[in-house]
C-alpha cells in the first residue's frame, strides 16, 4: 500500500467518464493516498508532490481528441515528478500516438479501464513510469477488464449530485460514432446491484442519482426470473426505495416508449430529458445509420411532456454531416421548435478514424459548419431564455452544489455565492449576505426563480438563472 501520496484526477467528456473517474479515485483514497479533482488549469504553479496523474479521454469528436492532448501535456508540466496514466476513448482508439507523447505517459485503454481499481494495490511505495507500465502490462490481458462496473463510487469528490452507471458500450452501429469502437457491445448492470446501490445512495443522504450509461435504452437485465429494461429498471428502483429523486443522463428517442412515459410520470423522476437526436432529416438519420426517424423524435417528446409538466428537453445535434444539404438542416432547426427543445447541444461533425461516415461524400466547408453551429446555438440560447422566464416567481426543489474555479472573485462585496440545480435542469446562482447561512454541497433546498441570465446563457456559460433561496 502506497501511503502518503497524492493522485491527481482528470475527466475528459461525458458524465459517464466523471463516474468511473469517481469510481477510480474511491480506490486510490481507501488505499491511503491523498485525492485531487480540481482541473490542472486552475492551478498557478506546479505542484512537484503529485506521484501520480489519471486522465480519462473523451474520443467522441477530433476537437476531444485535440483537448485531450493539450491535457496531457499541460499535466506533464504541472506535476513534473508525476507518471501520468491515460485512459478512456482516446486511449482506446489512440494508443500509440499518446504513448509518443512523454515517458512518463502510461497507456491504458479505455477497455481494460477497470485496472485501475487494482493499481492501488500493486504499485511499490517508490515507483516511476516503466514500474507502473510494467505492472499494467502483466494486469492488462488478465482478469482485470472483465468487470465494467467495477468503478462505481458510493461517495463522490467532485459532484454535489450522485450518479450511477447502469449500461456499456452499444450495439448500434451508427456511421459517424467511434464510441461503440472504444467501449465494445452493450452491458448492463445486474438490477439487483443497481438496486443495491442507489439503496444504499439513499441511506447514505442523497437526495438525487442520475442514472447513466452510453445508451440506456439498451439496458437488459434479470429480475426475479425476468428479462427487464430501463423502464421495468426504474420501475423497481422507484418501488424498493422510499424518496430519492432519479434522473436520467440521456436517453434515445426510441427509449421513450409507452411503458417508460408511463413510469416517468412518478414525481419522483425529475422533469429533465436529454434526448440523443442528431439530426431533424430523415435523410440525414438513414444516412448516420441511425435506428429512428423525424416522426419517432417528435413522438418522444410529446409522450415526455404528456408525462411530466413542461419539462425541460435538451438534445444533442451534429450539423455538417457529408451531404447535409441546407434543406436538411432547416429539417434540424424546425425538429427542435417543433418538438419543444429548449437547448440543444450542438457540435460540427469531425470524422472519427474507423467510422463508415470518415469515407462519406460530399464534405461539408467547415465555414458553413461553423454558420449551421452559430445558427442552433441562437436558437438554443432564445428557447433556453423563454423557458427560465417561464418559471420566474416561481419555487422549485433543487440540489446545492460547490461553487469552484474564480466564481468568487466576481462575487459583490458583502455577499457570497450558492450554486443550486432544480429539478427541471435549471443552474441557479443565489447570493446571499456573508452573515446567512449557506446550504451544504448536495443538499436539497427550494428555490425561487427569478430570472434567466440573459447574457450568460449567450456566452455558453453553464450558471443561466438567477434565483433565491425560498
Amino acid at each position: 500500500m502506497a501511503l502518503n501520496k497524492t493522485v491527481h484526477f482528470e475527466t475528459l467528456g461525458c458524465r459517464l467518464n466523471q463516474i468511473e473517474t469517481e469510481g477510480a479515485a474511491e480506490f486510490f483514497y481507501q488505499r491511503g493516498w491523498s485525492v485531487q479533482m480540481a482541473s490542472a488549469a486552475a492551478r498557478d504553479a506546479e505542484d512537484p508532490s503529485v506521484a501520480l496523474c489519471v486522465l480519462n479521454t473523451c474520443a467522441v469528436t477530433g476537437k476531444a481528441e485535440q483537448k485531450a492532448r493539450r491535457t496531457i501535456n499541460l499535466l506533464l508540466k504541472k506535476f513534473p515528478a508525476a507518471a501520468l496514466i491515460v485512459t478512456g476513448c482516446y486511449a482506446q482508439l489512440s494508443p500509440q500516438q499518446i504513448a509518443a507523447m512523454d515517458k512518463r505517459v502510461v497507456v491504458l485503454p479505455g477497455k481494460a479501464k477497470s485496472a485501475l481499481s487494482r493499481v492501488p494495490d500493486l504499485l511499490p511505495q517508490d515507483f516511476d513510469a516503466a514500474d507502473l507500465r510494467n505492472i499494467l502490462q502483466d494486469q492488462k490481458a488478465g482478469d482485470l477488464a472483465r468487470d465494467p462496473f467495477v468503478l462505481l463510487p458510493k461517495t463522490f469528490f467532485a459532484h454535489s449530485r450522485s450518479s450511477i452507471k447502469i449500461q456499456d458500450g452499444c450495439d448500434n452501429c451508427c456511421s459517424f460514432c467511434a464510441i461503440h469502437i472504444a467501449r465494445g457491445k452493450s452491458v448492463s448492470i445486474p438490477a439487483s446491484l443497481a438496486l443495491e446501490r442507489v439503496v444504499a445512495l439513499e441511506d447514505a443522504g442523497q437526495s438525487e442519482v442520475v442514472l447513466t450509461g452510453v445508451n440506456i435504452g439498451q439496458y437488459r437485465s434479470d429480475w426475479q426470473g425476468s428479462a427487464i429494461g430501463i423502464a421495468e429498471l426504474l420501475q423497481l428502483l422507484l418501488e424498493r426505495t422510499k424518496k430519492i429523486a432519479i434522473r436520467f443522463s440521456s436517453i434515445y428517442p426510441e427509449t421513450v416508449t409507452l411503458r417508460f412515459a408511463e413510469v416517468i410520470k412518478s414525481p419522483r423522476v425529475r422533469p429533465h430529458f436529454h434526448i440523443s437526436v442528431q439530426s431533424g432529416s430523415d435523410a440525414i438519420l438513414k444516412r448516420m445509420n441511425r435506428r429512428y426517424t423525424r416522426e419517432t423524435v417528435i413522438q418522444a417528446c410529446g409522450r415526455l411532456k404528456g408525462a411530466k409538466q413542461n419539462p425541460f428537453l435538451a438534445c444533442d445535434i451534429i450539423t455538417g454531416f457529408p451531404g447535409e444539404t441546407d434543406g436538411d438542416f432547416a429539417q434540424t432547426l424546425s425538429l427542435l421548435k417543433e418538438a419543444g427543445f429548449v437547448n440543444a447541444h450542438a457540435f460540427p461533425y469531425s470524422p472519427r478514424p474507423g467510422t463508415a461516415a470518415a469515407n462519406f461524400t460530399p464534405k461539408i466547408p467547415e465555414r458553413v459548419k461553423d454558420q449551421r453551429v452559430a445558427a442552433l446555438n441562437e436558437y438554443s440560447a432564445a428557447a433556453k431564455i423563454a423557458y427560465i422566464n417561464s418559471f420566474a416567481g416561481t419555487v422549485r426543489p433543487a440540489i446545492a452544489e460547490s461553487v469552484h474555479g474564480s466564481a468568487a472573485n466576481s462575487v459583490p462585496q458583502g455577499k457570497k455565492l450558492v450554486r443550486a440545480t432544480t429539478d427541471n435542469f435549471i443552474h441557479a446562482e443565489i447570493l446571499l449576505d456573508q452573515t446567512a447561512a449557506a446550504p451544504q454541497d448536495g443538499q436539497p433546498v427550494m428555490v425561487k426563480i427569478l430570472s434567466a441570465n440573459e447574457s450568460a446563457i449567450r456566452q455558453g456559460a453553464e450558471w443561466e438563472a438567477l434565483a433565491k433561496l425560498a
